[in-house]
């Protein structure tokens, strides 16, 4: 008697069996060739039992802390190895260890020059389930892109190579930044002043003010004195935070001036970053954060916490 073939099923069916969106089974086959679905004759992915069997032991992997990359790829030796198999015993997968930066930075930089994306996010994805997101930013992230940044300095990568970068380590902070969040938190409007292109590490603030119960409006790169002070109007923040880098990023146009002024007259104004100091801050009627991103965003959410302490501590007294 001839065996039944295997069902097969669209990805929204696989992804209901298996209890996780379609977009992560999507990432798991585009990022690790996790998945093998087959075509159907109009052309649809069609999935079945094997990657059902994959996409369980990513998932028990995953709860075990394993990192999406490394875990991946256990599961497809225990599926060439036949440990994966029905009625076989479930794999035992390692724990990740403790985050070795140099060693880190050392595969992030041989993938940059590869252009190797998957093992860019695989090494992403082992920081931060050893670490924290602000311990990632910190001690990898930020360190990798200074060390490409001063690598094209001096001519050891190319411009290609810092974009690559760039690119991949804005995405995985922007993808840090997207959550419900808070909903009655601190506001603060994030944007780089109109002499400033670069808003990574603005981003990187961002992520740790999110964390921190925060809410934030992100303008990024170049923004128009003109434009901040529309939206302080709108918003309303709680706080305007300008990060700048390069030299002149603080410098105020003359046509500008009037609008800086009702600028720190609307909203309590901050400003971060190399080229943040005293005579920026007087030129834009603001307070310098010091440090980098993860300690400047910080020692603000610690200002924050003690004022709304303080301000409790008002209103109950008689």
């Amino acid at each position: 008697m001839a065996s039944r073939p295997a069902p097969r099923w669209r990805i929204g069916v696989l992804a209901s069996r298996v209890g996780v969106s379609e977009t992560l089974l999507r990432a798991w086959e585009l990022r690790y060739g996790l998945l093998s679905p087959t075509r159907s004759d109009a052309g649809y992915r069609l999935y079945g039992p094997e990657d059902e069997r994959r996409a369980r032991a990513m998932q028990d992997a995953r709860r075990r802390g394993v990192p999406a990359g490394q875990a991946a790829a256990e599961v497809l030796a225990a599926e060439r190895s036949g440990s994966l198999l029905p009625g076989a015993p479930a794999p035992r997968y390692a724990t990740s260890g403790a985050l070795d930066v140099s060693r880190t930075l050392d595969e992030l930089r041989a993938a940059m020059v590869a252009y190797d994306v998957s093992s860019m996010h695989a090494a992403l994805d082992r920081v931060l389930a050893d670490v924290s997101a602000e311990t990632a930013i910190k001690d990898v992230l930020l360190p990798f892109l200074a060390g490409v940044g001063d690598g094209w300095a001096r001519g050891d990568f190319d411009v290609a190579d810092e974009h690559f970068a760039s690119d991949l380590v804005r995405a995985r902070l922007a993808a840090l930044s997207i959550a419900p969040g808070s909903r009655s938190g601190p506001l603060a409007l994030l944007a780089c002043p109109p002499r400033e292109q670069h808003d990574i590490a603005l981003k990187a603030f961002e992520v740790v003010l999110l964390r921190a119960g925060w809410r934030t409006r992100f303008l990024g790169p170049r923004t128009p004195v003109a434009s901040l002070e529309v939206a302080v109007g709108v918003i309303a923040p709680d706080l305007l935070v300008l990060a700048g880098t390069g030299p002149g990023a603080f410098d105020v146009a003359d046509a500008d001036r009037a609008s800086v002024e009702r600028l720190s007259g609307a909203t309590r104004v901050v400003i971060a970053g190399a080229a943040a100091d005293e005579g920026a801050a007087l030129r834009w009627d603001a307070e310098v954060l010091e440090g980098d991103p993860v300690t400047a965003a910080r020692s603000l959410v610690g200002t924050g916490r003690r004022a709304a302490r303080e301000g409790t501590e008002d209103d109950a007294r008689p």
